[in-house]
C-alpha cells in the first residue's frame, strides 16, 4: 500500500475554508514526511474563491506548476478526487452541475493527468423520476454517465475509483452491492471502487467485511474515522469507532496495492493554521504506526 493524505488536510485557516492555496498544502505534506499525497481537485474547483484554481482560465498553466513542485519536493500524487455535485439527488433528465459540472468533471480529468493520478475518485449520482427517488433510474443513469466519463478517463491514461457515499436520506450509494454491480456492469478494468471508512462505518456496515466484498476492485480509499452519529466527521483513525486492526488485516488479505489515503480534514482544520502542520506530522507518524504495527 503506498500512504498519502489529501491535500484537503491543509486548506483552512481563521479566515475559513478554502483559505490556503494547494501548493502550500501540497509543501506542508511533504515535509511532514508524506511521499505520496492525494490531489484533493474538488476543493480547487469551488466557484468565488482565491484558491480554486481549477475554475480560472489559466488553469492548465497552475497545475502544471504544481505537478513542478511536487517533483522538485520529491513526492507523487497517483490518486485524486474529482469535482462533485453537492445537491443530490437531482431529476433524471439533468446533468449534474449543468454546464459548469460537465467542464469541471472534464478538468478533473485533465489535471489528474498532468499529476500523474492513477486513479482518480468520482461520486456517483442519485436522481428523481417525477419528484421520487429511482434506485432502477438511478442505476441506469450512473451506468451511462460513468461510462461517458471513463471514455475521457481512458484517453486520458486516468482511472476511475466510484465512491460509496453516506447512507442517510435513502442514499443508494451506501449499499456497497449496489456499487459493485455498477462497476461489474461497467465491465472495465479502468473502472474500480474507492472505499470511504467512514462513509461506510456511519451507514453501519462493518468497514472490514466492506474491503473483502469488494476484493480487486478496490483501487483507492479515503481512510478516516467518525463515531457513527450520522455525522461525515471525517477525523484521524482512533478518534473514532472504526475497528482499524479489523480493516488493516481485511487489506493485507486481499491484497490491496493502492492508496492508504487519508481524509481528514477535520482532525485538523478547526486549528490555527500555524499549529496544523504539526497535527499533519503526526498524522503521518500515526499511518506509519498502523502500516507497520497493526
Amino acid at each position: 500500500m503506498r500512504f498519502s493524505t489529501s491535500t484537503n488536510i491543509y486548506t483552512r485557516n481563521e479566515r475559513g475554508p478554502y483559505s490556503i492555496p494547494i501548493e502550500e498544502s501540497v509543501r506542508v505534506c511533504a515535509q511532514a514526511g508524506f511521499h505520496y499525497i492525494d490531489a484533493n481537485l474538488c476543493v480547487i474547483a469551488q466557484p468565488g474563491f482565491k484558491t480554486s484554481i481549477l475554475c480560472e482560465d489559466d488553469w492548465e498553466n497552475r497545475i502544471c506548476r504544481v505537478r513542478d513542485l511536487v517533483d522538485c519536493l520529491g513526492a507523487e500524487i497517483r490518486q485524486s478526487h474529482s469535482w462533485w455535485y453537492a445537491k443530490s439527488p437531482i431529476p433524471c433528465e439533468e446533468l449534474p452541475g449543468g454546464s459548469f459540472g460537465e467542464e469541471m468533471m472534464r478538468r478533473s480529468i485533465l489535471a489528474s493527468e498532468i499529476l500523474g493520478v492513477k486513479w482518480m475518485v468520482v461520486h456517483p449520482i442519485s436522481v428523481t423520476e417525477n419528484g421520487k427517488r429511482s434506485r432502477e433510474k438511478t442505476f441506469a443513469y450512473n451506468l451511462q454517465y460513468l461510462a461517458r466519463w471513463n471514455k475521457v478517463c481512458r484517453e486520458h491514461s486516468v482511472g476511475m475509483a466510484v465512491e460509496n457515499m453516506v447512507g442517510v436520506h435513502g442514499n443508494e450509494w451506501a449499499d456497497v452491492d449496489f456499487l459493485i454491480k455498477l462497476v461489474d456492469a461497467l465491465d472495465d478494468p479502468n473502472v474500480g471502487i474507492c472505499l470511504d471508512t467512514g462513509h461506510a462505518n456511519i451507514s453501519g456496515l462493518d468497514v472490514a467485511e466492506c474491503v473483502r466484498k469488494i476484493g480487486p476492485r478496490l483501487h483507492a480509499t479515503h481512510i478516516n474515522d467518525n463515531y457513527a452519529r450520522g455525522m461525515d466527521e471525517h477525523l484521524a483513525p482512533f478518534n473514532g469507532t472504526v475497528k482499524w486492526r479489523e480493516v488493516l488485516k481485511a487489506l493485507r488479505e486481499t491484497g490491496y496495492q493502492d492508496d492508504f489515503a487519508y481524509e481528514i480534514q477535520n482532525y485538523t482544520n478547526m486549528y490555527p493554521k500555524e499549529l496544523q502542520p504539526e497535527l499533519i506530522r503526526f498524522t503521518y507518524l500515526l499511518g506509519q504506526y498502523m502500516l507497520t504495527e497493526l
